[in-house]
């Protein structure tokens, strides 16, 4: 899944550059050497950085909720 379309950021390439010590969301666009631009991925790419710090039981784990998720969590 893309997480940032301006710069072909996916959800994988969001995880390899938090292991790699992206801590900010600009930081991962640092590490694929291009920059923010329209800044719609702020949100998202926050989330899979803090989801990815919380998730230390596999690497294959989501770092975004499904929406039925969503829905019943409480």
């Amino acid at each position: 899944m893309y997480v940032c379309n301006c710069n072909g950021i996916t959800e994988t390439e969001v995880k390899e550059a938090v292991r790699s010590g992206a801590e900010k969301w600009d930081d991962v666009h640092t590490y694929f050497d291009c920059a923010p631009c329209c800044g719609k991925c702020e949100c998202e790419i926050s989330e899979a950085i803090c989801q990815a710090r919380r998730d230390t039981a596999t690497d294959d784990a989501p770092l975004f909720a499904a929406p039925a998720a969503l829905a019943t969590a409480g």
